[in-house]
């Protein structure tokens, strides 16, 4: 079986560290993976039978949907049961979440985040509409109206945050929460004890976004490298 890791254009675009950090962990357990760079919406060349692994919770819904025959894991499935890894301990400290569109379909990766928050001994606060009713944080919107109307969206959102630490799952809801003045604790961030801080704007976040998308299109057919 061939063995993929995808870490999503979001992350690599945020933290690549972070990306190369996981995949340790899953090499740990599959041995070496090849990686693939190229994002998921301009559906890559597969072989059927490949093992798809991914901590972007946009990536699994995608692959699985475009790819049938492919097996498509969640990694922090894994993660959340693990009785390797040394979660760090937050001392329950009170957070709220932005459950990310994508997820709205899969209550079970949504019931994984929350177990990966309680396993760092943090307290979750949710907001009103939370879960397979989340309300989008507004990245969504970037492109399709006036960027004024995009960031009233996100402050809009944010403010529905009980709490001021807000845990994101999707590197673009970080955005979303900074733009609407919260502080996003990032998933991966929180897993691996830093500090999520974004220094993009809506513009240049997204325009980063699609450089590196442009960056890693490959050709059908293609293979991937390490």
């Amino acid at each position: 079986m061939k063995y993929l890791y995808a870490p999503g254009c979001a992350l690599m675009s945020y933290k690549p560290h972070l990306a190369d950090k996981l995949k340790e962990i899953i090499e740990s357990r599959y041995g070496k993976v090849d990686t693939i760079l190229e994002c998921c919406f301009t559906r890559p060349f597969l072989e059927n039978g490949t093992h798809i692994i991914t901590p972007c919770v946009t990536c699994a819904s995608k692959y699985a949907n475009i790819y049938p025959n492919c097996h498509v894991e969640f990694f922090l499935d894994v993660l959340a049961e693990s009785n390797n890894f040394i979660f760090p301990d937050y001392g329950g400290l009170k957070m709220s979440i932005q459950d990310t569109c994508s997820s709205r379909s899969m209550p079970e990766t949504q019931a994984t985040i929350r177990r990966l928050l309680e396993r760092m001994n943090i307290t979750l606060v949710e907001p009103e509409r939370s879960g397979i009713k989340a309300k989008c944080c507004g990245q969504i919107l970037y492109g399709k109206t006036d960027i004024d109307k995009v960031k009233s969206f996100m402050i809009g959102r944010a403010s529905e945050m009980p709490c001021n630490d807000v845990v994101v799952y999707c590197s673009s809801c970080i955005m979303s929460m900074t733009q609407g003045g919260k502080q996003p604790r990032y998933i991966l961030d929180l897993i691996f004890g830093e500090r999520t801080e974004l220094k993009d704007n809506i513009e240049t976040w997204n325009a980063k976004l699609t450089d590196f998308r442009k960056k890693h299109l490959r050709k059908t057919g293609e293979t991937y490298d390490r």
